[in-house]
């Protein structure tokens, strides 16, 4: 059952056995009932010390699964997060192409392209704070650790004792 299972086992085995000591008296006496009640206390104890393992042991199963299920679930926001960046970098390209060769409405001078690519830069930008809005919102759901503010707080820790 757990951890101390053969520590009751071999308390049982001590109960059992007998030493041969000779006695003056050949009448066996009883244990006394303070010995009975430590017996019952130690083992009452390791019964409850078991009980307490095997229950923490079930925890840590449950939260090790929980734990790979945000772990999945956060890699694949990764993998999706990387496809949309991809395609927002295809469509700015394109629409770098398209307005610069073929708008007949676009004056196609350096600083207006310059203007345009800024505007979709900062939107862009606007995009991959959003996404990361996202991915801290569903860490906050899941209740996985934020690995950036561990990192930058051991970094944070090491420069301060370099110091």
């Amino acid at each position: 059952m757990g951890l101390f299972d053969n520590i009751k086992g071999l308390g049982k085995k001590k109960k059992e056995t007998t030493v041969n000591v000779p006695q003056q008296n050949s009448i066996m006496q009883p244990p006394t009932e303070t010995q009975q009640n430590t017996q019952s206390f130690d083992s009452k104890f390791i019964d409850g010390v078991n009980q307490r393992i095997s229950a923490v042991e079930n925890e840590v199963s449950k939260l090790n699964v929980s734990m790979e299920t945000a772990k999945r679930n956060i890699s694949e926001i990764k993998e999706e997060l990387e496809k949309v960046k991809e395609n927002v970098k295809m469509v700015v390209s394109l629409y770098e192409m398209v307005s610069k060769k073929f708008n007949p409405f676009m004056d196609v001078t350096p600083e207006e392209i310059k203007e345009v690519t800024d505007v979709l830069r900062e939107n862009i930008h606007d995009l991959e704070r959003m996404v990361q809005y996202a991915i801290d919102d569903l860490k906050e759901l899941y209740g996985a650790p934020d690995l950036d503010d561990m990192i930058s707080d051991v970094e944070h820790q090491e420069d301060t004792n370099d110091q």
